[in-house]
């Protein structure tokens, strides 16, 4: 595919103020440890915790747990729990339906103001959490744990907001090879290159899925710094498909270095027996962009995902 044939669908990406767009998730990267610390008022409310059909989540407490006080619901969530270390782990082992809340309490031995605890459970389709350290006795530095805590959460707020404008829409969709130069896209030899990519030679998905891609193109934008995948997207099944956005798209390459992805773009639903169109954006250099990448998509409120390895940039 020619620059020129490429550039209209990314400048239309960065451009359109029509387009839906999916921002990036302010939620944390899942491999770390997240610590939770427990006070007499937030004890009282349902914490979040991501997981995943993927991989066990663990939750660590600095205090022993009463004798068979963890409750869950078995049909969906598996658990093994250690009471004397204060440690539980969970493993999914189902996908509940959207209106089911999905919950684990747990119960200290000694109650000591706190008598337990209430978590919610949110089902990822990519990411959990591995661990969550629940602190129910911060002690004498409590209040400078929290102040910290409270900035550094404003900090990532701020940034997620500044993300947000960097990458929302910009101009008019554009009408001429004008726009182009106008918007910084092309100029002094470079713009906006394109590549197909094939079914079998390029690129692959893995098998049992129930979306499939039958055209792919991949772009880059030479003069932001941004790559792109464009995936013309048919479904097998009859619910219909909508990608969670960028904070559960992932692009990561041969050596597992992964790119950052600011954007996805889906005009509609994926519905069984329609083509549809899904375009993921990340930032990257040249260099970064060389190789071959995995590409994954999270479904919205759901455990289905969209896997194509091969994906290569010009």
């Amino acid at each position: 595919m020619s620059p020129l044939l490429a550039a209209p669908l990314l400048l239309t990406l960065l451009t359109d103020p029509s387009a839906p767009v999916w921002p990036a998730s302010e939620k944390w990267d899942m491999p770390g440890a997240r610590r939770l610390e427990l006070t007499a008022e937030s004890a009282k409310v349902q914490h979040p915790v991501d997981v995943s059909p993927r991989h066990s989540t663990h939750l660590v407490f600095d205090t022993p747990l009463q004798p068979g006080g963890v409750e869950v619901d078995e049909r969906w969530v598996k658990k093994a729990v250690n009471e004397a270390e204060g440690m539980v782990m969970l493993r999914l082992a189902g996908v509940p339906p959207p209106d089911e809340p999905l919950t684990v309490t747990v119960r200290f031995a000694e109650a000591q103001g706190l008598e337990r605890v209430t978590f919610r459970l949110r089902v990822h389709p990519i990411r959990g959490e591995h661990e969550v350290q629940v602190i129910r006795q911060p002690g004498v530095c409590a209040s400078s744990h929290q102040e910290a805590r409270q900035q550094r959460e404003r900090a990532e707020r701020c940034e997620a907001a500044r993300e947000r404008e960097r990458t929302g829409p910009e101009a008019p969709r554009p009408e001429g090879f004008s726009d182009f130069v106008d918007a910084g896209l092309v100029g002094d030899g470079a713009g906006i290159v394109g590549r197909k990519l094939a079914l079998g030679r390029d690129f692959s998905q893995r098998p049992g899925e129930t979306l499939v891609v039958w055209e792919a193109y991949s772009y880059r934008v030479e003069r932001r710094g941004l790559v792109a995948a464009e995936l013309h997207v048919d479904s097998t099944d009859t619910r219909p498909w909508v990608a969670e956005g960028a904070g559960v798209a992932e692009l990561v390459n041969e050596q597992g270095v992964r790119l950052k992805v600011v954007r996805v773009w889906q005009p509609e639903p994926l519905v069984a027996g329609t083509r549809r169109l899904l375009v993921v954006e990340a930032e990257a250099t040249v260099a970064q962009a060389r190789g071959s990448f995995r590409l994954e998509l999270g479904e919205a409120g759901g455990a289905r995902t969209l896997t194509v390895r091969g994906v290569t940039f010009p």
